[in-house]
C-alpha cells in the first residue's frame, strides 16, 4: 500500500493542535496531544526507534501505519513537502 500526503513536522505538542488537512506526522517521538487529531493522520514518521515508544503504541491502537528510526527526518523535511511511503501489511501474532 502507497501512502501519499503532505508532510506536518511535531516539534512540540501544541503543534498537533495547527493540522487542519490529512498529514504524514514527522516527529523525534509523538505526545498524548496526537490523538486529538489522529483522525488526520495518515502515517506516523518517528526518529526514536523502540517498540515500546508512544508512537509505536498509537500507531497500533489506531491502525496507523508507522515508520521509526528515521535519524534527523525532522530536519530532512519540512511542513508541506509531499511524500510517499510504501507500506507492506503485516500481522504479527
Amino acid at each position: 500500500m502507497i501512502i501519499s500526503g503532505k508532510v506536518k513536522i511535531i516539534k512540540k505538542p501544541k503543534d498537533y493542535y495547527k493540522i487542519k488537512d490529512e498529514v504524514i506526522v514527522i516527529a523525534k517521538n509523538t505526545t498524548p496531544d496526537i490523538v486529538v487529531v489522529i483522525n488526520k493522520v495518515l502515517a506516523i514518521i518517528t526518529e526514536v526507534d523502540n517498540k515500546l515508544c508512544h508512537a509505536a503504541i498509537i500507531a497500533r491502537e489506531y491502525g496507523k501505519p508507522l515508520i521509526m528510526g528515521q535519524i534527523n527526518a525532522t530536519k530532512k523535511y519540512k511542513d508541506g513537502d509531499t511524500i510517499s511511503i510504501n507500506i507492506i501489511s503485516k500481522i504479527i501474532c
